[in-house]
């Protein structure tokens, strides 16, 4: 129920990223209404993801840190999500890298979790190998640090009034620029070392 109700709330949320663009207020609040109404049936699914795990036999491999990783990212992304529904909110952090760090929290951070997560489950059987769980758990690791190292200090800057699509800022913004740009070359790291465990496995690890 949850699923369906986020798909049909999905459809009218829209209008939350129109706040700034002279839309009226009546107009305003239905969508901050809205928007806030979809983070019901959001927070039951990641209470539902919890509760799956309650007194289950958790083994700490690839796959599940990176489903554990999703619902941290996901989380996060939804949280600051309800800050940008409020309007008055909205009005300062619009278009801020606030915006473009909650996008790639949501969007990036927990589609690509989501997706190794199924990936690393599955490969055994789409490949028939076996890959190296320890490289992929390393992996995992760098790219859950180099994605929050990414996005977080994103949200500071935003909050600072930082706008997006600048390529000069000011000095005060430097540091947290150079972390983001030290996350993303470990993302990219994180990356590599999967499309290289998976390569070997196909080579050299023994059968599934």
């Amino acid at each position: 129920l949850s699923s369906v109700a986020i798909a049909i709330l999905g459809f009218l949320v829209w209008g939350h990223h129109m706040f700034v663009s002279g839309q009226s207020v009546l107009a305003g609040t239905i969508f901050s209404a809205i928007t806030f109404l979809i983070a019901i049936p959001t927070a039951i699914k990641i209470f539902n993801w919890l509760a799956t795990m309650y007194k289950g036999r958790i083994f700490l491999d690839t796959p599940m840190l990176y489903a554990l990783a999703f619902l941290w990212v996901f989380t996060i992304g939804g949280v600051t999500g309800m800050y940008l529904s409020v309007m008055s909110t909205d009005v300062h952090l619009h278009d801020t890298y606030f915006v473009v760090a909650h996008f790639h929290y949501v969007m990036m951070g927990g589609a690509i979790t989501a997706f190794f997560a199924g990936l690393h489950y599955w490969w055994p059987k789409l490949s028939g190998r076996m890959y190296d769980e320890k490289m992929g758990r390393i992996s995992t690791v760098i790219v859950f640090l180099g994605l929050n190292l990414t996005f977080f200090p994103q949200f500071i800057m935003g909050s600072h009034g930082m706008p997006r699509r600048y390529y000069n800022y000011l000095e005060e913004f430097t540091i947290y620029h150079q972390l983001s740009t030290v996350g993303a070359y470990m993302m990219g790291l994180g990356f590599l070392l999967t499309a290289i465990n998976f390569f070997r496995s196909l080579r050299k690890k023994p059968d599934a």
